[in-house]
């Protein structure tokens, strides 16, 4: 099918361009490389349409997680980006605050939403840590440190601070965790990883 549209279009330029000689040939390199750029973006668009749709999480914690986001985003400011997480309707709420009435609305803002029934602030004064590294290289050390591999676990890096959330099989994995976060120069440790249930 491909080879069969290429020989039309050059067909086509062939007729378009009359008796010249030269102009097909300069042309029918650009004729094809448009043509595949052409097809590559239809691919990549049938290709983005045909896959399945992200399953949206509709769990009772990922309800209660957006209200809290969308709590935090209406008070603007540092606030505005605190990351909420929910686990079996206790939340954290981790991000910095820019002074004490910032901390007291955000307090406020979420003390009462639907689905959380405990509620932590895991929220630093901002530019109060002491960074050596990036949150991020922090965070991957932390990780890598630790050799805990599950998706339970996250590990939330703000300011050179460590906030330690999800749930482990072990209390041995919990402690890696800790001793991780406190090896690899963070400022201070919260420490909120749970065991997971004995199934």
């Amino acid at each position: 099918m491909r080879k069969l549209c290429l020989t039309a279009l050059l067909c086509l330029l062939a007729l378009c361009t009359g008796g010249c000689s030269a102009w097909p040939i300069l042309a029918m390199g650009d004729v094809l490389s448009m043509a595949e750029a052409g097809k590559t973006g239809f691919d990549m668009a049938a290709g983005l349409n045909s896959r399945q749709s992200l399953i949206q999480d509709t769990s009772d914690d990922a309800q209660a997680e957006a209200r809290l986001r969308a709590r935090l985003q209406s008070l603007g400011g540092l606030a505005a980006q605190a990351t909420p997480h929910v686990t079996q309707g206790r939340a954290y709420i981790v991000g910095t605050y820019a002074s004490p009435r910032e901390l007291d609305r955000v307090r406020n803002a979420t003390s009462s939403v639907k689905g959380v029934r405990e509620l932590t602030l895991c929220l630093f004064p901002a530019g109060s840590g002491r960074q050596y590294v990036t949150d991020g290289e922090l965070r991957d050390n932390i990780l890598r440190m630790s050799g805990v591999r599950t998706r339970e676990v996250r590990v939330q890096v703000v300011e050179g601070n460590a906030v330690l959330l999800g749930s482990v099989h072990t209390t041995a994995e919990r402690q890696r965790l800790d001793d991780s976060a406190h090896d690899a120069g963070a400022t201070s440790v919260r420490n909120f990883v749970s065991l997971l249930a004995a199934k």
